[in-house]
């Protein structure tokens, strides 16, 4: 493949596009963008990514309405960063709305993407959250990821997850945050999956960009698999999953294969430079 046909959602001024054109700019081609606040007139983010980016760069829509009128374009990679509101800090997780909240309702928005393009789906998906998303809501710790989980395995997807601090690898500052890094099971990078641990370890896309202690015990999550013969395991899950308010049984590091999930807790590996605040400032 010469190049990635790639769409940015909830784009922001386009961080995702920053970073993917600074990886490849001839091979990660961003050929559509989304970016709209629902809460206010003035579309900030919108006006940068287009002053950066060009006139036209950017759907300043409802994401909703811009799947309803079909104007997603076919793609090989999704990125987005979903709005994580309901995740954040900023509210008590016990009066978290999690999934079913407002902003965090879009993420079905991706959902829909995906499954409107059928067998044209994106082979790749690269989404970020705060790291709260793995903990909500309150009364189910893990539900709301687990439900993300179970829509990616539906729609034929292996997904990885790994919670990374800036700092832990050099950056001047501690900014905690999910990765989840999705990808079909037949392509070209599902084709090469081994074992959950080695995967985790040393093959999967964060092993080496985040390379973290071993051997540490990946468990097995039996909360996520529930039983294959359920007519509707998405429904299942979210209404029995950790119904007991126990500890989210998500750890900083996973993999999800064939709707059963493992995860572990980590500790980061990183010999390299550290950054200081002072290198970053401009005098």
């Amino acid at each position: 493949m010469k190049e990635l046909r790639v769409i940015e959602l909830f784009a922001g001024v386009g961080g995702f596009r920053v970073g993917l054109e600074r990886a490849d700019a001839d091979f990660f081609k961003i050929v559509w963008a989304n970016q709209w606040e629902p809460a206010t007139k003035a579309q900030h983010a919108a006006l940068v990514y287009e002053k950066n980016y060009g006139e036209g760069s950017v759907c300043n829509i409802d994401i909703n309405v811009a799947i309803e009128q079909g104007l997603v374009p076919n793609h090989n990679m999704l990125v987005g960063g979903f709005p994580c509101q309901d995740y954040s800090v900023a509210s008590t997780l016990s009066r978290s709305k999690g999934i079913e909240g407002k902003k965090g309702a879009l993420w079905w928005s991706i959902y829909n993407i995906l499954k409107q393009k059928g067998r044209r789906k994106p082979s790749v998906l690269l989404l970020e959250n705060v790291d709260r998303l793995l903990l909500s809501p309150a009364s189910q710790r893990g539900r709301d990821f687990a439900i993300i989980l179970e829509c990616l395995n539906e729609l034929g997807y292996i997904v990885e997850w790994r919670i990374v601090n800036a700092a832990d690898y050099g950056m001047p500052q501690k900014r905690r945050r999910t990765y989840i890094v999705a990808f079909t099971k037949y392509g070209k990078i599902g084709k090469k999956f081994t074992t959950p641990e080695k995967w985790i370890y040393e093959k999967g896309i964060f092993a080496n960009a985040f390379p973290i202690e071993q051997p540490c015990v990946v468990k097995k999550i039996d909360g996520v698999a529930l039983s294959q013969e359920k007519e509707n395991r998405l429904v299942d899950i979210t209404n029995n999953f950790n119904s007991n308010k126990a500890d989210s049984p998500f750890e900083k590091a996973g993999v999800m294969v064939k709707g059963v999930a493992y995860s572990v807790d980590c500790t980061p590996v990183y010999n390299g430079h550290r950054t200081t605040l002072g290198e970053c400032m401009v005098t």
